[in-house]
């Protein structure tokens, strides 16, 4: 595999781990600035889900592939299992700490800058706005429900966000 086609495909990790944890939860990998985007950037559902199977091992309960692929496509409904496997990804990347009702905040929006160099003062503003429990108590509803604030979000701001194919 070529150094660029692992970039991309790293940047494409990193793209839906952010939308997961962010959306989005990150991926501290290596990157090509969100710009530089091409037709090749854009995955399967079967990759994507094929790439997170590692980190799906460290969940309890491990989920399953529909649960896992319900997070990558960013569902809006998904089923509560669904939502624990995106708490779980974000506990694994320090963006969401046990007990927690709340992103970490700067680990965010560092996350968000690695990919959105240009838009720091809107991913901070874009995590202001969503990193709120409102009042929700259970840390999976929290974590599906602040990413489904944040990719909103970012999609209002013209943030480039890469498509999932299934």
């Amino acid at each position: 595999m070529t150094m660029a086609k692992q970039e991309t495909r790293l940047t494409n990790l990193l793209m839906v781990l952010a939308c997961i944890s962010i959306t989005w939860m990150g991926m501290e990998l290596g990157l090509v600035q969100a710009d530089d985007q091409s037709e090749e950037t854009s995955m399967t559902l079967s990759e994507v889900t094929e790439m997170l199977q590692p980190f799906a091992q460290s969940c309890e309960p491990v989920p399953t592939k529909d649960q896992m692929e319900e997070v990558v496509m960013n569902k809006e409904q998904p089923s509560h299992e669904s939502k624990c496997f995106r708490r779980c990804l974000l506990q694994q990347f320090d963006v969401m700490g046990e007990g927690s009702t709340k992103y970490n905040a700067t680990k965010t929006v560092d996350m968000m800058n690695m990919m959105y160099p240009d838009k720091n003062e809107q991913s901070q503003k874009i995590v202001d706005t969503c990193n709120q429990a409102n009042g929700i108590t259970d840390e999976c509803e929290v974590a599906h429900t602040v990413a489904m604030c944040m990719l909103r979000e970012m999609r209002q701001a013209d943030y480039k966000i890469p498509d999932i194919k299934e």
